[in-house]
């Protein structure tokens, strides 16, 4: 572990050189995080499947969790429509061959706009998701226990969404297309923070 900080402090030292890491890294941890959270409901849709046939065990956990998969489609639109693009279908649950439902946009713009737009519009749920579920975490803690009821709905869209908050294919192939002008934007601006000593 101390050599881990060691060479963190190196590379921080050298403000460029922590640029350019952190440019690099940062778009590809955003799809491990993404791949992570796939894997959990991977692992627990393998458990219930133990209980019950696994086809059915995807069944259930696809559609138990419907309100995830809305709050996963409208988290693109959302983004289509804050970025500037053009929402052509929002398909909050529609089933088809290989989703749940889907939301189709048209890039409007400049490279740079065009390349934030895949950027966020592809992650989307993952942001949107990350803020829900804290927010049904903490709305936990923070309602009395006499609202038994109101943190069983809370407990159930943050679970829901959870199982939803992922990249599908589909996203992470627009996303792909917008990451190399995403990285030359956050190196810019991590070298001014780092210059700047905010990080």
């Amino acid at each position: 572990m101390q050599g881990f900080i060691d060479v963190y402090n190196k590379i921080h030292s050298i403000p460029v050189l922590f640029s350019v890491v952190v440019a690099v890294l940062l778009p590809f941890a955003i799809i491990i995080v993404g791949f992570f959270i796939q894997l959990v409901g991977e692992a627990i849709a393998t458990l219930l499947g133990i209980v019950v046939d696994p086809w059915l065990a995807h069944g259930l956990i696809n559609y138990l969790t419907i309100p995830g998969v809305v709050l996963h489609e409208l988290s693109h639109a959302f983004f289509a429509y804050v970025t500037g693009a053009k929402v052509i279908e929002v398909a909050p649950f529609k089933k088809d061959e290989n989703s749940l439902g889907h939301v189709y946009f048209r890039n409007k713009g400049n490279k740079l706009v065009v390349s934030l737009q895949n950027i966020f519009i592809s992650c989307a749920p993952l942001l949107i998701g990350s803020v829900v579920v804290y927010g049904c975490y903490c709305a936990l803690f923070v309602l009395p226990s006499s609202l038994l009821w109101l943190k069983i709905i809370i407990a159930y869209i943050g679970i829901s969404m959870f199982f939803h908050m992922t990249m599908s294919t589909a996203d992470i192939k627009v996303y792909v297309r917008g990451i190399p002008l995403f990285m030359c934007i956050i190196l810019i601006i991590t070298v001014i923070l780092r210059l700047t000593n905010v990080i």
